[in-house]
């Protein structure tokens, strides 16, 4: 089923799949909007859209996106840049698979900045939660805290600027994804500022040089501050590490 910008490949009833179209049309809008100065859609082309009938078609279809061998963390939806862009996710009702289209339709915005992965993921969480709502919480936010403070240390927070700890099997997973939120939420509460970093930020140094440059910010210190632990070297963002 297809539209002027997007295109959705699903088995089903007719009716959900037209109402999943007309959500995608809306969010890409919406994103560029949230997003004003670093979204950005090509003018060519269209949002493509592959919802998988179940988990094991959906692993199967994804694990070509991974490297051989090793172990993954689960996930809802991917937004998978190799040859044509394209978003997959597991047929769900339509209420469940909004956020996974507004999280992975930010990333496809976000596809065409060198960014570094904690940036992106940031980007995509705070999106999400805007355009659908905040979703509720596992945890606590004094038991979020905690768990942070128990796991992040230096080695650990050098995974998390170079983008390893996302794909982490363990509580490093979820509390990467909470970092990311956390940190783009306070970074973007200036915007003018925080566009200028996005539109700088690199991954190969995680965002270190845009962050002195455009917020004045050293991201070893501010996650520290953040998380209420005193600062050392070992936490700003290390090429070597």
């Amino acid at each position: 089923l297809g539209s002027e910008k997007c295109l959705l490949l699903a088995a089903g009833e007719e009716r959900g799949a037209h109402a999943t179209l007309a959500f995608m049309e809306r969010t890409r809008k919406r994103v560029v909007r949230t997003l004003d100065g670093i979204a950005r859609v090509t003018p060519e082309g269209k949002d493509i859209l592959i919802v998988f009938d179940d988990e094991d078609s959906y692993y199967r279809y994804v694990s070509h996106a991974y490297p051989d061998g090793g172990e993954f963390a689960s996930s809802g939806g991917m937004y998978i840049d190799g040859g044509c862009g394209h978003f997959v996710t597991v047929r769900r009702d339509l209420g469940a698979i909004e956020p996974v289209i507004a999280h992975e339709m930010t990333h496809g915005c976000l596809a065409h900045l060198p960014i570094p992965l904690w940036l992106n993921e940031g980007l995509a969480v705070n999106t999400e939660q805007r355009l659908t709502g905040v979703q509720p919480a596992l945890l606590s936010a004094r038991d979020m805290h905690d768990k942070h403070c128990a796991f992040w240390g230096a080695a650990e927070i050098q995974e998390f600027w170079s983008g390893w700890s996302f794909q982490r099997i363990d509580d490093g997973n979820l509390l990467s994804y909470d970092l990311a939120r956390i940190l783009v939420a306070y970074l973007g509460k200036d915007w003018a500022s925080f566009r200028r970093f996005v539109l700088a930020a690199n991954a190969a140094d995680g965002g270190a040089a845009a962050a002195s440059e455009h917020l004045g910010a050293d991201l070893g210190e501010l996650v520290c501050a953040l998380l209420g632990q005193a600062h050392s070297p070992g936490w700003s963002p290390a090429a070597a590490a």
